[in-house]
C-alpha cells in the first residue's frame, strides 16, 4: 500500500516495505545524549550532524499555559449540601492543568516516535508556566520532572489547586487559581520560549490564565516573524462566563483553535438548547468562528469523537465508546495527539486519528498527566478504526433554523456524505514476529 500506517509500533519496519511508517521506536528514549552533545560541541562537525543525524537545534513545541496540582475524587453523583458523600475509590493528588498535561503527552510521543515521513518533525516539548513557591508548587514541580517534561517555570506565590469531581460521562472543578491567574510574561523566559528550533507554539487554558492574555498577540506574532512557527490555542472554560478577554481578535492570526462542543458555541455566540449541541448547532458555531477568521477549528465531541474544519473542507473521527476510569485530562490528552499528527505533516485527518486515540486512551487512567504508553494508543487507534475509518466530508449547506436545520445538520455526518478516503492505521500483523527479532 503506498499511504502511510498511523500504527505506532516498538519495533522498525521491516526494510522490505515500501510504504513510509509513522511508527513509534520505544528504543530512542534509550539514545545517548552524552554522545550527542559531545558531537554538536565540535563545530566542524555541527552542520553534517544536523544535515545526517537531525541533531542540531531540535525542533520544538513550545507549550505555555495554566500548571495546577489534582485532586480527583471518583463520584457518580455531585455531592448535596450539608451531606457527606463517601466514594469507593481512594482520592488521588497528581500534577494537572490543561498546559502541563499537554506537555506530559507530548513529551511522551515525542520520547518514542520516530517522524521519518514528516516534512516538519518536532523532537521535544517545552511546558512554560509558574509554579507556587509552597509545598503543592513543590508537588507540581516533582511530579512534573517524574513524567519526562522539560520545564521552564517563574516559583513564585501559591500554587494554583484544583478539586476535580469526576463522574462516569463528566466532571466538575473547584479552583484555586493562585499561580496560574498570576502567570504573566514576567514569568516566562522568552528567550527560551523563542529559541532557535521552535517550530510551534500552543496557548493552553487562556481564559484560565487571565494575566498573561495581553502578551499573547505579541508572542504570537513573534514567534512567527522570528521563527516562522505555527500557533494554536486551548481556550477553556471562561468561569466569568462573558467568553470575551480578547480571544476572537487572536483567531485570525492562530492556526489551529481547538475546544470542545460548548467552548466552540459559547466562542461564537451560538446558544445551545440541550445539554449537548446538535450537529446543527456545532456547523454554525464553527461557521461564525471561520467568519472571524479562525483558519482551522478543531472540536471535540465526547465520547463520539471529534470533528475539523477550515472553509473548504470538514473531516469527523468517531470515537468507539470504552470503559471510563477517569474523565480528567481526556481533551488535553486529545490535543497533543492532534498536534503531535499535525504539526510534523499539516495533515488534519492525521491529527484527528492520533487525538482521539490519544482522547480514549485517556479514560483508562486517573488524571491527565500520566504519560500514555503506546500499547494503550494503538488498541484505542484499532478500536476507533472499527467503528468507522476517520473521513474527509464537504462543507454542509448553510441551513435555516428550525427543525430543517436540525434534520440537515445530522445528515451532514451520514455516511452518504463522506468520503471514501481512508486514514486510519492498519495493525501490524507481523508486529509480534518484529519484537521477536529485535
Amino acid at each position: 500500500e503506498s499511504r502511510p500506517t498511523l500504527e505506532l509500533a516498538s519495533v522498525e519496519p521491516r526494510r522490505s516495505e515500501s510504504r513510509p511508517t509513522l511508527e513509534l521506536d520505544s528504543r530512542l528514549a534509550h539514545t545517548s545524549a552524552p554522545q550527542h552533545r559531545m558531537l554538536l560541541s565540535f563545530a566542524p562537525f555541527r552542520a553534517l550532524a544536523t544535515s545526517l543525524l537531525g541533531l542540531g537545534s531540535p525542533s520544538t513545541v513550545q507549550v505555555v499555559g495554566d500548571a495546577y496540582l489534582d485532586i480527583i475524587a471518583k463520584i457518580d453523583e455531585l455531592p448535596q449540601w450539608d451531606g457527606d458523600t463517601a466514594i469507593r475509590s481512594p482520592i488521588e493528588t497528581v500534577a494537572g492543568g490543561s498546559a502541563l498535561n499537554t506537555a506530559v503527552q507530548l513529551s511522551a510521543l515525542c520520547r518514542t516516535r520516530r517522524q521519518r515521513d514528516q516534512p516538519r518533525p518536532f523532537r521535544r516539548c517545552v511546558l512554560h508556566s509558574r509554579v507556587g513557591s509552597d509545598l503543592y508548587g513543590e508537588l507540581v514541580a516533582a511530579k512534573t520532572r517524574e513524567a519526562g517534561v522539560t520545564l521552564s517555570a517563574r516559583r513564585e506565590g501559591g500554587q494554583g489547586v484544583c478539586i476535580c469531581l469526576s463522574g462516569r460521562r463528566d466532571r466538575a472543578f473547584v479552583s484555586f487559581k493562585g499561580s496560574v491567574a498570576d502567570l504573566s510574561e514576567a514569568d516566562l523566559d522568552v528567550g527560551r520560549l523563542l529559541a532557535p528550533g521552535t517550530s510551534h507554539l500552543h496557548f493552553s487554558a487562556y481564559y484560565d490564565c487571565s494575566g498573561l492574555q495581553p502578551a499573547v498577540p505579541r508572542l504570537m506574532a513573534r514567534a512567527k516573524a522570528e521563527r516562522g512557527a505555527t500557533v494554536s490555542i486551548v481556550p477553556q472554560t471562561d468561569a466569568t462566563g462573558a467568553w470575551e478577554g480578547g480571544l476572537l481578535e487572536l483567531l485570525p492570526h492562530t492556526d489551529v483553535l481547538l475546544c470542545n462542543q460548548r467552548e466552540a458555541a459559547s466562542i461564537a455566540g451560538v446558544a445551545i438548547a440541550g445539554r449537548r449541541a446538535t450537529w446543527y448547532e456545532i456547523s454554525e458555531a464553527v461557521r461564525r468562528l471561520h467568519a472571524r477568521g479562525a483558519p482551522l477549528v478543531v472540536v471535540t465531541l465526547g465520547p463520539d469523537g471529534a470533528v475539523a474544519a477550515t472553509e473548504q473542507q470538514w473531516w469527523f473521527q468517531p470515537n468507539q465508546e470504552r470503559a471510563v476510569k477517569d474523565t480528567t485530562g481526556c481533551g488535553d490528552a486529545f490535543a497533543a495527539g492532534f498536534l503531535f499528527g499535525w504539526c510534523g505533516s499539516r495533515d488534519v485527518q492525521r491529527g484527528l486519528v492520533y487525538g482521539c486515540a490519544c482522547g480514549a486512551a485517556a479514560v483508562g487512567i486517573t488524571g491527565g498527566s500520566e504519560p500514555l504508553s503506546a500499547t494503550s494508543v494503538n488498541a484505542c487507534m484499532r478500536r476507533n478504526e472499527g467503528v468507522q475509518r476517520a473521513r474527509e466530508v464537504r462543507t454542509p449547506r448553510t441551513a435555516a433554523a428550525g427543525a430543517s436545520a436540525e434534520a440537515e445538520g445530522e445528515a451532514f455526518f451520514s455516511e452518504e456524505n463522506l468520503s471514501d478516503g481512508r486514514v486510519c492505521a492498519e495493525a501490524d500483523e507481523d508486529e509480534d514476529e518484529d519484537e521477536d527479532e529485535d
